[in-house]
């Protein structure tokens, strides 16, 4: 009988298989984060939890159904449509594989409607388990590793968080990285990147969606998300309260594990996360 894979084999072949699955059906993914990125020379070597993949917005349908074809199944929350930019991924597990799956269909800070599409446009081959997978070029690399490390954090906090990114990272040309930024919409929101690396603050008119995401950034939890349902989407705030408060035993393990709570019950897991919300 084979041993089960540990995570440091899982995520390196699930993100080969994963990739190979999506082009099967047709859909153009990109790898971001772990792995690929310390090929690239973005990131420092460490081990990643989970496996990363970026869709366009428009395949998202079709590579939900493709992976559920697969025996992966959703166990993040379901929010309307209308906060795609604020829930920028879905979160999937297969119940025989020990890395779970962040779907991107967006990422924070990344304001251009069209982002993936330059991101694909510039995208390279790493080599991941042996075999080539698609990735995002170093300059929209580092804006992606930058962005992550500061997407949850308070203003203040963000400044060293990018000093780190840069201290991390490979050399690259600032110009390269300021282009890339331009296209993807996120001049201002990599600003600190482009000024850590030598180059030029933001300038001119902000991109609709900056002032939200500069107070805000990727926090995407208690009352601001309530408000969020309710201007947004206000007649799907009984499916997402009704479902926020049944939480599946896949659900509530999850949410338990990415939080550092020891896991006993849904129940258990409701009444923590109510208390933190009351809290805020």
């Amino acid at each position: 009988m084979s041993e089960p894979l540990t995570l440091a084999e899982a995520v390196p072949l699930g993100t080969v298989h994963l990739q190979r699955l999506l082009s099967a059906a047709g859909i153009r993914s990109l790898v971001i984060k772990g792995p690929a990125f310390v090929e690239l020379g973005v990131r420092r070597p460490r081990q990643s939890n989970d496996i990363d993949l970026m869709v366009a917005a428009g395949d998202r349908a079709v590579a939900t159904e493709t992976l559920a074809s697969a025996g992966w199944s959703i166990i993040s929350h379901w929010f309307p449509p209308a906060l795609d930019d604020i829930i920028y991924s879905t979160t999937f597990r297969h119940e025989r594989f020990p890395a779970t799956l962040d779907l991107h269909h967006h990422f924070s800070g990344m304001l251009a409607d069209d982002a993936f599409e330059h991101l694909w446009s510039r995208r390279v081959e790493v080599v991941l388990a042996g075999q080539p997978v698609h990735t995002v070029g170093v300059p929209d690399a580092l804006i992606i590793e930058a962005l992550n490390a500061i997407k949850a954090l308070a203003r203040d906090r963000r400044k060293a968080a990018v000093s780190r990114v840069v201290e991390s990272a490979v050399p690259v040309d600032v110009s390269e990285v300021a282009r890339a930024s331009e296209t993807i919409g996120s001049r201002h929101t990599a600003t600190l990147l482009i000024e850590g690396l030598g180059g030029p603050s933001a300038t001119g008119p902000v991109p609709a969606g900056y002032r939200r995401w500069l107070r805000r950034g990727a926090r995407n939890g208690g009352l601001e998300l309530v408000l969020d349902i309710l201007l947004r989407a206000p007649h799907q705030a009984p499916r997402v309260i009704w479902q926020q408060l049944t939480l599946s035993p896949d659900i509530a393990r999850f949410w338990a594990d990415t939080h550092r709570v020891p896991y006993h019950s849904p129940r258990q897991v409701l009444w923590v996360r109510i208390r933190r919300a009351l809290r805020r």
